[in-house]
């Protein structure tokens, strides 16, 4: 072990001097969660100003009386769109959408005819896209009324067209939380743990192959598993810490949200940093094993470089795996690495009790995956220098 240790500090100090390492795992750490929550909360901030916003942008109000009544009734104000309203949402100076009205409207509707409306916007232009989906609800209000007045008018009850009433009830655990629009902050962590430790685990194996100086470290008296357990502790430590950093960041992100259905929804304290990092140190420690061992054989640092962000590729992926099985997520999902710790995190982020069962399988999967690739990097050390 002292001869690991000493492996393992010379790694360490040769990670904290490598620049580039270092700022990659600060900035996958630090800056990646907050940059997300504050993109979260901007856009849901528009799009909620959206549905406060009381105006509405139309073009030939003239032509539909009625329906200038009811939108007075519902407490928005009316404002006519400029004649150039296409180049101005198309430049972004024009940030709702524009009501387009045919001069036939009233007639069509009094002749008991289909009138057409339309709702002309930018698909480039989010705030205005924002602003469509409060603006058809108030459409479609507007044709509910002007289908009931119609049935009242010809002598039909509207309640015979309405025999039977639906009413919603929404099934949640007492402690459960909504979290919706933070369901891809489990990714991003994932990102950064696998980031964090990667420049750690090149530098540690093609870097030095690179550099020369692999070489005269294998002349040193160590086996095999002596070099492994130091190297591989050291970018373990790395990819750990990169871990701790990214969880506690969340609590100074929270600060950056000022949109108040976002804070409600996440809601981070100090049991749920716990049971994340209870739930990623052991990834950690495997990722770090798995990249020293995809490193090992590249003959550079660029090389070593290509393979491991095609390792990385792996995490969107499995993160995706859900949306294929709608409902009950399949008892499989906790056997997979990766898959298993992003359902874990999300059910920390809704409140739920982490089932131990799972908790254990996870960090059996971790542990043999490190074992079997510490095994592969303990067999290749000692072959490294011969090719």
């Amino acid at each position: 072990m002292r001869a690991s240790l000493a492996i393992l500090r010379k790694e360490l100090r040769d990670a904290l001097r490598d620049r580039r390492t270092l700022l990659v795992a600060l900035i996958s750490s630090l800056l990646g969660v907050p940059l997300m929550l504050l993109i979260f909360s901007v856009v849901l901030s528009q799009v909620e100003s959206q549905e406060e916003k009381r105006s509405v942008m139309v073009i030939g109000i003239e032509h539909a009386r009625g329906l200038e009544n009811f939108i007075a009734r519902q407490g928005y104000k009316l404002k006519t769109a400029p004649a150039d309203y296409e180049a101005k949402s198309q430049s972004k100076e024009l940030d709702q959408p524009v009501l387009l009205i045919p001069d036939d409207f009233d007639d069509k509707l009094a002749a008991g005819d289909k009138a057409t409306v339309e709702i002309a916007y930018d698909t480039s232009n989010r705030p205005a896209e924002f602003g469509v989906r409060p603006l058809r609800r108030l459409l479609d209000a507007y044709a509910q009324e002007t289908a009931t007045m119609g049935l009242l008018m010809r002598g039909v009850s509207i309640e015979l067209l309405q025999r039977i009433d639906v009413r919603e009830r929404h099934l949640k655990k007492p402690d459960e939380r909504k979290a919706t629009v933070t369901t891809m902050l489990p990714m991003m962590v994932l990102m950064a743990i696998v980031l964090g430790g990667m420049y750690a685990a090149i530098d540690t194996t093609a870097g030095e192959r690179e550099r020369g100086s692999l070489e005269p470290l294998m002349m040193n008296p160590v086996n095999g598993w002596q070099l492994t357990i130091g190297k591989w502790g050291a970018v373990a430590i790395v990819g750990m810490g990169v871990v701790v950093l990214t969880i506690f960041s969340f609590f100074p992100s929270q600060w950056l949200i000022h949109n108040e259905t976002l804070r409600a929804e996440f809601q981070f304290n100090f049991k749920d940093a716990m049971g994340f990092l209870f739930v990623l140190l052991p990834l950690a420690a495997s990722m770090a094993a798995i990249q020293i061992a995809v490193s090992l054989d590249c003959k550079s640092y660029k090389e070593a470089q290509v393979r491991n962000q095609l390792v990385t590729m792996f995490i969107p992926f499995v993160s995706l795996v859900p949306i294929l099985f709608p409902g009950r997520e399949p008892a499989w999902f906790q056997w997979v690495p990766v898959l298993a710790q992003n359902q874990m995190m999300n059910q920390v982020l809704k409140g739920e009790t982490l089932s131990p069962l799972a908790v254990g399988i996870a960090f059996l999967v971790c542990a043999l995956m490190s074992l079997f690739s510490l095994a592969y990097i303990s067999q290749k050390m000692r072959r490294v220098v011969m090719h």
